[in-house]
């Protein structure tokens, strides 16, 4: 099959990394509204005169043509939809967090238009919110859409309800919260912390409307218990250390 006979994806994108690859070309990972995930070469991108390479920036928003290949897909056409959001170094450092999320919890080419429409909505609300918290919003409701979602409503030792107030640890081996008489069973699985305080500030992100947000007292030991259990999950999840999370922690952000 030639490569005029493949089929040619047309699609509203958002760019979430890009890369030098060989000499004169870009690799580039993007998300999109009718085919998700996509991963293709750029070639010629790094070319001065080349207009459509310069285009090819992380956060921004395209319309892209990618002509399916025997080994990888290559870029026919991009046009400029939304340029990238002028980002401070925080919110740049939040916005590709939430873009390595997004690359590494879902599949090629599998349709998610809610994930994309949340992608886009969470770019545009760094600069609106608080970013930290946004980020986190995002990638909890990530994890509710790709279907890695942890149960935290429930212990996952003996599926009994977890009261207000009640303390509970959370274990990214088996997927969710332990109550006290659980987890003597799962010791030694690097349980987190995941007290009724943090349980309610996860449930309050992953309702969070961006547009209109509830009113939410948050509790900086809340907020640094889910983070840990939160990213902690997600590597054991991935196996895979994000490059983004070293970033902010390196620049302390």
């Amino acid at each position: 099959m030639t490569d005029n006979e493949r089929e040619l994806l047309q699609d509203e994108a958002v760019v979430l990394h890009v890369r030098h690859w060989q000499t004169a070309d870009k690799y580039v990972v993007c998300f999109t509204k009718k085919y998700g995930k996509l991963r293709f070469i750029a070639y010629g991108a790094r070319y001065v005169k080349n207009v459509q390479g310069r285009l090819l920036q992380p956060f921004a928003c395209l319309n892209i043509e990618v002509q399916q290949g025997q080994k990888i897909d290559k870029l026919r056409s991009c046009e400029l939809v939304r340029l990238p959001q002028a980002f401070d170094m925080q919110q740049m450092a939040y916005g590709a967090v939430a873009a390595e999320l997004t690359a590494v919890l879902t599949e090629d080419r599998e349709p998610q238009e809610e994930l994309y429409a949340l992608l886009r909505e969470t770019l545009a609300t760094l600069t609106k919110r608080n970013p930290r918290l946004v980020v986190l919003s995002f990638a909890i409701k990530l994890l509710g859409l790709t279907g890695f979602a942890p149960q935290l409503s429930h212990c996952v030792g003996c599926g009994r309800e977890l009261s207000a107030g009640e303390d509970a640890w959370f274990s990214p081996l088996q997927g969710g919260a332990l109550c006290a008489d659980c987890r003597a069973v799962y010791a030694g699985e690097g349980l987190e912390p995941c007290g009724d305080g943090t349980r309610r500030l996860w449930q309050w992100l992953e309702r969070l409307d961006f547009a209109r947000p509830a009113l939410f007292a948050v509790r900086g030991g809340d907020l640094m218990a889910l983070e840990r259990l939160l990213y902690k999950f997600i590597f054991f999840q991935t196996d895979k250390q994000l490059n983004s999370l070293n970033f902010l922690n390196q620049m302390r952000l």
